[in-house]
């Protein structure tokens, strides 16, 4: 029987935070008490001073390309496990948007380092198996709106409308409008050629080009009683403005944002060039403070790392030639935890939105809460644990960060997952990996984002 006794922490949880202990058994919290030090366990962490939060649950994850499927899941979720990633859902291969391989399932219990899901991948080749799909092991169907790939870009109505009514789980959009990017680039190539400054990404896949996409798809969604939509990496104004409209109709919808979406804007491109092309785009100040806003007001409903672990040399070419995304899960919480450095966020809500509202969502069984009887997933973090992010530190394949060279205030001190200590300040302990498949709960019923605070 393995057990673990945590004393004296700080426990952020459920919109509170007190001074508790948590004892562990068998991978689940069995108790929580102002004092438990009576307790026997294998093993002991103290907390003092500092807080412990249930382990982020990302809604946006992907694997590397550039090396064989096994090593980059063990890789990519050890990026994750060090940043306080405890589960993650998987979006579909960004090159081809395939399926990843379904061997993960036999693996799990041996192999599975943090725990996980899988999108299905959406594509106009597949609708007829949609119906079919698992809804106790899928977190979700992933649709991408913008593919240049016409067998995987789903945009029309009457698809849209089918995929709503077959799904047995909620679908996951990447919402930008394909005819209004493809426009615009066609646009400015005849300005600069394939040199398109990097600075003009924002420009080329637009506000506008996302706002078209969001609303077509909340137009379908509101048509169909029982459709339940997730937006994917909100990150304009206007998409708030539809997001806070379509609250007052209808709780099937929600949204999500990326971390770093919340701290640079398309000044940054100055600096950071091809190294911030991403989709969608990082767009102006003033949209980077509606997306924190819209945290505020509850319209977006949690945010993710949207890691993507793409090598150096994949972001060192002409604008058409660059890959977009970034590896970000290592820095994710930390850099979450800047804004409640800078007395934006409270530590509260960093959990409701890193945690709690995703395990209500996508309905996911026994874990994104500090209760007797959920899964110990969990992070023990230090506020005052100031440290520098370093390329030379990180432990994606991608081996840079964005945030090289930027000083953090909070650090993570220790991430447990299923109640095994997996990584204790960035060191992973000799263990059995100690991921599982993570299960949902199978059920009709909706999903209140204001309830859920």
């Amino acid at each position: 029987m393995s057990t673990l006794l945590i004393c004296n922490v700080q426990i952020v949880n459920e919109g509170m935070i007190q001074e508790a202990d948590v004892f562990i058994r068998n991978g689940r919290i069995s108790q929580i008490g102002s004092d438990l030090s009576h307790l026997s366990a294998n093993q002991f962490i103290d907390g003092l001073g500092k807080h412990l939060m249930p382990g982020m649950i990302d809604t946006q994850a992907r694997l590397s390309t550039s090396v064989d499927f096994s090593k980059s899941l063990a890789q990519e979720s050890k990026a994750a496990i060090a940043g306080g990633i405890t589960s993650s859902l998987l979006l579909p291969n960004y090159a081809s948007q395939s399926a990843y391989p379904r061997e993960w399932f036999s693996i799990e219990g041996s192999q599975l380092q943090n725990n996980l899901s899988v999108y299905y991948p959406a594509s106009n080749n597949n609708l007829a198996d949609i119906a079919s799909i698992d809804s106790s092991e899928c977190c979700g169907i992933y649709v991408d709106m913008a593919s240049t790939n016409n067998d995987l870009r789903i945009d029309d109505s009457i698809t849209l409308e089918t995929i709503f009514k077959d799904s047995p789980v909620l679908v996951a959009f990447h919402a930008e409008d394909a005819p209004s990017i493809f426009e615009s680039e066609e646009s400015y190539r005849q300005v600069y050629a394939d040199e398109i400054p990097f600075h003009l990404h924002g420009s080329i896949r637009s506000a506008e080009a996302c706002n078209i996409a969001t609303q077509s798809v909340l137009d379908v969604a509101l048509a169909n009683d029982h459709a339940k939509a997730h937006f994917l990496n909100v990150s304009s104004v206007e998409e708030i403005e539809l997001l806070e409209a379509v609250r007052q109709k209808s709780s099937m919808i929600s949204a999500d944002v990326s971390s770093h979406y919340l701290i640079f804007s398309e000044a940054d491109y100055a600096d950071k060039g091809s190294l911030l092309k991403c989709e969608p785009s990082i767009k102006t100040d003033i949209d980077r403070a509606a997306l924190i806003q819209g945290l505020l007001d509850d319209n977006i409903d949690n945010i993710c790392s949207g890691h993507t672990p793409l090598m150096m040399a994949e972001k060192q070419a002409g604008y058409f030639d660059v890959l977009s995304g970034l590896p970000l899960a290592q820095y994710t919480l930390p850099s979450i935890l800047e804004h409640y450095q800078d007395q934006i966020l409270s530590l509260e809500l960093i959990v409701q939105k890193t945690s709690h509202a995703v395990a209500d969502r996508f309905a996911i069984q026994d874990r994104g809460y500090i209760r007797e009887g959920y899964w110990a997933d969990l992070v023990l973090v230090d506020l005052e644990g100031s440290f520098i992010a370093r390329d030379e530190d990180v432990i994606s394949a991608a081996a840079w960060t964005i945030f090289n060279g930027n000083e953090f205030r909070s650090s993570v001190v220790n991430t447990i997952i299923n109640g095994k200590v997996a990584c204790s300040k960035g060191k992973f302990e000799d263990i059995q990996a100690p991921g599982m498949a993570l299960r949902f709960a199978k059920t009709d019923l909706v999903y209140d984002p204001v309830d859920a605070l």
